[in-house]
């Protein structure tokens, strides 16, 4: 079920807010498309309001993630350890923006939306010795 983003049906003292109108579809919400940790499949692509797109990704393999300032490695996530959002999210391998990955290369947050831009970029906070 789509989730709709208009104004809520109370002011803030409580009073009740009249309705002018129905919802529109411009309104809506999309769905949570939920990258999972996985194999790589080609993102699908949405299309938005004015005739843009949007991609959104299934399953995610690898992140690239930022070593040094101007240097990035692409490298292959292991494991998803936790994540701000939900912690049910971390059990099911889903990623999105805030979780600590588990990578080749050491612990890396994840500050790409993958939810919204299709890739997942992440910068490493424990490096592996």
């Amino acid at each position: 079920m789509d989730q709709l983003h208009g104004k809520s049906r109370r002011k803030k003292n409580g009073g009740r807010r009249r309705k002018n109108r129905d919802k529109r579809l411009y309104e809506c919400g999309g769905y949570f498309s939920a990258p999972k940790l996985g194999d790589d499949r080609d993102p699908e692509m949405r299309r938005r309001r004015g005739g843009s797109y949007k991609l959104k990704i299934k399953g995610v393999q690898y992140a690239n993630i930022c070593v040094d300032k101007g240097r990035v490695v692409r490298a292959k996530i292991l494991k998803v350890l936790s994540t701000p959002d939900n912690a049910n999210y971390a059990r099911q391998g889903l990623i999105t923006k805030g979780t600590l990955l588990s990578t080749e290369i050491g612990e890396a947050k994840v500050i790409s939306r993958p939810t919204q831009h299709a890739i997942v970029n992440a910068v490493i906070t424990k490096p592996n010795k």
